[in-house]
C-alpha cells in the first residue's frame, strides 16, 4: 500500500495509451480541483481553526480566507500520502495540493453560480477520463477495479509523469515503465 512501484504500476496498467494519458494530464486535475470546490459547497464552514503560525501565512493569500473544512483533511491527507510514496515528489506535489485547495475554496464560496460551473465541469471532466478509456486506451478504468486506489493514485500519477517529463529521477521511471509492461 505504501510502495510508490507497486502503486504507480497498479495505476499505470491502465494508462499505456498517450492520448488516454493526454486526457489524464487535463481532466484529473479538473476533477481535483471540481472535488475540492463542491465539498467546499457541501460543507462550508470551518471544522477546526488553523495554528496560529498557519494562520498568519495564510493571511498572505488574496482573496477569502481557506476553510479549514473537510476538502482541507482530504487533500492533506492526499498529500500525506503521496510524502510517504516519494518524499520528494509528495513535497513537491503538496503546494500544487493546496493550491488547487485554495483556489477551489474561494472560487466556491465568492462566485454565485459555482455550484452550476462545478457540476459541469466536473461531469466534462469525467466523461473525457470514460472516453478515454473506451475509445482510446480500450479498457475500463481502474476506478472499476479499486476506486479509492485510483481516485486517490490518479492526481499523483499525472503529477509524476509531469516531473518525468521534465527529468526527475529517470532511474524510477524506467523501472516502473518496465513494471506496468509486464504486467
Amino acid at each position: 500500500m505504501f510502495d510508490i512501484r507497486s502503486e504507480f504500476s497498479k495505476y499505470g496498467e491502465y494508462h499505456a495509451n498517450r492520448i488516454n494519458i493526454a486526457i489524464h494530464m487535463v481532466f484529473v486535475p479538473t476533477i481535483l480541483w471540481t472535488s475540492m470546490g463542491l465539498v467546499t459547497l457541501a460543507q462550508p464552514h470551518a471544522l477546526f481553526e488553523f495554528p496560529t503560525p498557519i494562520s498568519a501565512l495564510l493571511s498572505h493569500i488574496p482573496g477569502s480566507a481557506p476553510v479549514a473544512n473537510t476538502a482541507t483533511l482530504i487533500i492533506t491527507a492526499f498529500a500525506a500520502f503521496y510524502i510517504v510514496l516519494d518524499q520528494i515528489a509528495g513535497l513537491l506535489a503538496t503546494p500544487v495540493l493546496y493550491g488547487f485547495l485554495v483556489s477551489a475554496q474561494q472560487y466556491a464560496l465568492s462566485s454565485p453560480a459555482s455550484l452550476q460551473y462545478l457540476l459541469a465541469l466536473f461531469a466534462i471532466a469525467w466523461v473525457a477520463q470514460f472516453i478515454g478509456h473506451g475509445v482510446f486506451e480500450r479498457r475500463a478504468p481502474a476506478l472499476l477495479d479499486n476506486l479509492m486506489q485510483a481516485l486517490v493514485m490518479a492526481p499523483f500519477f499525472v503529477f509524476l509523469e509531469v516531473l518525468f517529463a521534465l527529468g526527475y529521477r529517470p532511474s524510477l521511471h524506467r523501472e516502473l515503465r518496465n513494471e506496468i509492461g509486464s504486467r
